[in-house]
C-alpha cells in the first residue's frame, strides 16, 4: 500500500478510528470516587446509543477511510459524503452522551468519554475536510437533490455477456 497517496484528511479519519478503538477498550468511561480512592468503569457498550454507536460510527469510518485511500474501496459511493453523516452523527452521540455524563448519579464522566469526543471531532474534521476537497460546500448538505443525486451516481459499463455455450 502506498502512504504517500494518504492526504491529511485520511489520516485524521484514521487516527480518529484508531484512537477511538483504543478508547473503547482501554480507558474509562466513567470515575467514581470513593472514600479509599476513585475506580473506573464502563466503556461505549454501557452506553448503546450514544457511546457504542458512535464508536461503531467513527471505527468504520477508519476503516472504510484507510481502505479508499489506498485503492480498495469503489469509487462508485460517495464516500466523502458517508463519512461526513457517520462522524457528525458520532460527534453530535459523543457530546450528548459527555453532556447527560455517567448513568449513575454517584459517577462522573472519565477521561476515556472526553478522549472519544474529541476523536470523534478529530475524525469530523478529517471527513468535512475530505468532503470540501471533492468539491462538496456546506450549502450542498441543505439540498436534498444533489445529496440523493450524488448516491444515484452508478457504473455506466454494460453487464459482461453471459457466457456462450
Amino acid at each position: 500500500m502506498d502512504f504517500s497517496k494518504f492526504k491529511t484528511s485520511d489520516w485524521l479519519m484514521v487516527g480518529g478510528g484508531a484512537a477511538m478503538l483504543i478508547l473503547g477498550f482501554v480507558l474509562d468511561w466513567t470515575t467514581i470516587d470513593t472514600v479509599v480512592g476513585s475506580a473506573g468503569g464502563d466503556g461505549p457498550f454501557n452506553y448503546f446509543f450514544t457511546g457504542g454507536i458512535a464508536w461503531l460510527l467513527v471505527v468504520a469510518t477508519g476503516v472504510l477511510a484507510f481502505m479508499r485511500a489506498g485503492g480498495k474501496l469503489p469509487e462508485t459511493q460517495p464516500w466523502t459524503l458517508i463519512f461526513l453523516g457517520a462522524t457528525g452523527l458520532a460527534t453530535l452521540l459523543m457530546l450528548l452522551r459527555v453532556i447527560l455524563g455517567a448513568r449513575f448519579e454517584f459517577a462522573d464522566r472519565g477521561i476515556g468519554m472526553y478522549g472519544a469526543l474529541i476523536w470523534s471531532a478529530v475524525a469530523l474534521a478529517g471527513a468535512f475536510m475530505s468532503f470540501q476537497a471533492s468539491g462538496g460546500e456546506l450549502s450542498d448538505l441543505t439540498d436534498m437533490s444533489k445529496i440523493k443525486g450524488s448516491f444515484d451516481k452508478s457504473d455506466d459499463t454494460p453487464p459482461p455477456p453471459p457466457p456462450s455455450s
